[in-house]
C-alpha cells in the first residue's frame, strides 16, 4: 500500500516537472521572440527551458509533497503554494553557483525564476481545483474525465 502511495507521489512529480517544462518552453519561445532573436537561437532557448521548468516543476511538486502532505487540494492557500513555487524556481539560480558563478550574479535570475515559480505554482492549483470542481460535476463515473474506462 504504501509502495502505491510512493509511485503515484513520483508519478505527480514527474507529470508535474514536465507541464511545467511545457509552460517554460512556451514562456522562453515568446519572450525570445518579442525581443527578436532568430529562430536558430529560440530551439536553444526551448531545450534550456525546458530542462529548467522540468527541475523547478519537480522541485516544487517535491516540496509541496512533502510540506502539505497532510492537506487535501481544497485546504491548500495560494499564498503557501505560491511560496513553495517560488523556492521550487529559484533553486534553479543556484545551479550556477557550483560553476563558481558569485552569489550577485544570481540575484536577478533569482528573483525572476522565483517569480514564474511563483505564478506557475498558482495556477497549477488553480487549475487542478477546477479541473477537480468539473469532475466532480459530470459524476465520478463519466468515462471522458477517468482513465478507468475501456
Amino acid at each position: 500500500m504504501k509502495m502505491k502511495r510512493f509511485l503515484k507521489r513520483i508519478r505527480g512529480i514527474i507529470g508535474t516537472g514536465v507541464t511545467w517544462a511545457l509552460a517554460w518552453v512556451g514562456l522562453g519561445a515568446v519572450v525570445g521572440a518579442l525581443v527578436g532573436y532568430p529562430v536558430s537561437f529560440l530551439f536553444r532557448i526551448a531545450l534550456s527551458n525546458s530542462v529548467s521548468g522540468f527541475i523547478a516543476g519537480s522541485a516544487f511538486a517535491a516540496i509541496l509533497a512533502v510540506a502539505e502532505r497532510k492537506h487535501t487540494l481544497d485546504d491548500l492557500s495560494l499564498k503557501r503554494v505560491a511560496v513553495w513555487g517560488a523556492i521550487g524556481g529559484g533553486l534553479l539560480s543556484f545551479v550556477p553557483m557550483a560553476y563558481g558563478v558569485p552569489l550577485a550574479y544570481l540575484l536577478g535570475p533569482l528573483v525572476i525564476n522565483g517569480g514564474i515559480g511563483a505564478g506557475m505554482a498558482a495556477g497549477s492549483v488553480a487549475i487542478a481545483r477546477r479541473s477537480e470542481d468539473r469532475r466532480l460535476a459530470s459524476g465520478p463515473n463519466d468515462p471522458l474525465l477517468s482513465f478507468e474506462g475501456d
